[in-house]
């Protein structure tokens, strides 16, 4: 669809920063929550929080002079905007509306939207700049609007958001300072078509959000995503930009992530007088680990929820009651609050799917935000149940840790020369 907008976005990420995601609507996915939303042609930012209809001192006025074809333009993106994939997706209010009456929506409605009624309140103009979009229509009386049936929504599963992971590229060198969106736009204007710019920022000391001068850019089509990871240089002024696909970035991520801890673990040299016991806690892990996985090997199949886009306010006992809900025998929520994923394991074989498939578009209300579920198969589920392995065996371990001083002496005597017994153990369970 011709013409662009811009939307800016506020995203949970697992370290606890956040991302403000800007995107250029033609009938895209957006997976969070619109905080602002502002056009390509119109550089002023709009505060818009969760867009609602409000007073209806926005009501029709009495055109006054031709529109402007900038103007049609903007209020035909704008439109394409409301009824497009990316808030179809989330705007409850307008999803109710279009099930009322066949999709179509009142113009008396639509008059209700801030950001529509900042640049028309005249009926006349907004159907004029309407008849450009190929996504809508209009009503024979021209009292009404809506998304035309021959563009169906698509289908908001797991092939679709992985199908938008896969065109979309990460950059790393732009200007920590100055940088801003309308910049972004203008630059990437000159590439290859793109649906969305994702501007990475952290929080710094003072509260407040700064560029990490890093980006994430998705491509309006895998092959255009192709065409630009080709290219032998993408320069940002004279800075050579660091690219590489979003998928590889994250990757590169968990593994940095593990080496750095790896590392810290090398680094904390034990005493010498601490090598039995370390001997010793290795057995130990190891038979937990064996122990462990005899349990889990005894786990159903399918039983497992991913779940994710989890609101910071979340508790385990929100997760557990939600699936409740739908009937789920939750055995246990792999959760810790202020995370943004976690793993729901349920008591019998093939239970995630009996209940993902109760859910609206595989998602459940948790806190008043929608939470996206699916099933882990394969290998998904065995590198799951592989990582829950190591941790019960890490537990276990832990919990020994804590018993204090007496068992440290304990263990520092069994290992010791003067000792040539291992003490007797009652299975794995010995030193519970």
């Amino acid at each position: 669809m011709p013409g662009n907008s811009v939307i800016v976005l506020t995203i949970n990420m697992e370290d606890g920063q956040e991302e403000t995601v800007l995107k250029t609507e033609t009938q895209t996915e957006n997976k969070t929550e619109v905080v602002d939303e502002t056009k390509i042609n119109d550089v002023n930012d709009v505060e818009v929080k969760d867009e609602k209809p409000v007073s209806e001192e926005y009501s029709p006025k009495v055109k006054s002079e031709e529109p402007s074809s900038e103007l049609l333009e903007k209020i035909k993106n704008q439109i394409e905007f409301y009824f497009g994939d990316v808030n179809m997706q989330r705007d409850k209010f307008l999803i109710e509306q279009t099930k009322l009456d066949e999709g179509w929506i009142p113009m008396t409605i639509m008059l209700n939207f801030k950001l529509l009624a900042s640049m028309s309140r005249d009926i006349d103009v907004i159907l004029e700049a309407i008849k450009l979009s190929e996504l809508m229509e209009i009503s024979e009386d021209r009292k009404k609007i809506r998304r035309s049936p021959k563009h169906p929504l698509p289908v908001y599963n797991d092939e679709y958001r992985k199908a938008q992971e896969a065109k979309t590229v990460y950059l790393k060198g732009f200007p920590s300072q100055d940088t801003t969106i309308e910049k972004l736009i203008t630059f990437f204007n000159a590439y290859e078509p793109f649906d969305n710019i994702v501007m990475r920022k952290y929080m710094d000391k003072e509260k407040k959000f700064q560029f990490k001068g890093s980006i994430f850019v998705q491509f309006k089509t895998l092959e255009d995503a192709k065409a630009f990871m080709v290219r032998e240089s993408v320069k940002y002024g004279d800075t050579e930009l660091i690219k590489m696909w979003s998928s590889d970035y994250s990757q590169s991520k968990i593994q940095q992530r593990a080496a750095g801890r790896r590392q810290k673990r090398s680094e904390k040299k034990p005493k010498e007088s601490d090598k039995h016991i370390t001997q010793y806690k290795q057995l130990i892990y190891d038979n937990k680990e064996k122990e462990c996985a005899a349990k889990i090997d005894r786990f159903p199949k399918g039983c497992v929820i991913h779940f994710t886009n989890v609101p910071d306010e979340c508790l385990r006992e929100d997760i557990k009651e939600s699936l409740g809900e739908l009937g789920a025998n939750v055995a246990f929520v792999d959760f810790n609050k202020g995370d943004a994923v976690g793993y729901a394991r349920l008591e019998k074989e093939d239970d995630a799917k009996i209940v993902i498939d109760k859910m609206h578009e595989s998602k459940i209300s948790i806190r008043g935000k929608d939470v996206t579920c699916c099933v882990l198969e394969s290998e998904e589920e065995e590198k799951y149940f592989l990582k829950v392995r190591k941790q019960m065996a890490s537990s276990n371990l832990r919990k020994r840790g804590k018993k204090g001083r007496n068992a440290r002496v304990a263990i520092k005597r069994s290992m010791s020369e003067s000792s040539d017994v291992v003490p007797a153990k009652k299975g794995n369970n010995s030193f519970e």
